[in-house]
């Protein structure tokens, strides 16, 4: 049976492997031993946020463009940087 329009398939977000979000962020250039401990660490952060499918980590495209537009956002516990005084 041929699908016709009214039984297409929903649009689903474009995704990126671990090796593919490794490239889009550029982690692979910037001469890095483990680049996939670099995404691990942005994952702890909560910068990005992953989802397993079939036991591999699958990134949203949008969340890497985010990152790569802005770089890292979230800060890390401790204490808030004081601003200088004028």
């Amino acid at each position: 049976m041929k699908k016709t329009e009214s039984q297409s398939e929903p649009e689903r977000a474009p995704i990126c492997w671990m090796h593919e979000a490794i490239a889009y962020l550029g982690l692979d250039r910037l001469g890095l031993a483990r680049p996939d401990l670099a995404v691990h660490r942005l994952i702890r952060k909560g910068a990005l946020h992953p989802r397993k499918i079939g036991g591999h980590l699958a990134f949203d495209k949008s969340e890497l463009e985010r990152v790569a537009a802005n770089g890292d956002q979230k800060r890390g516990r401790g204490r808030p940087r004081k601003l200088p005084q004028l």
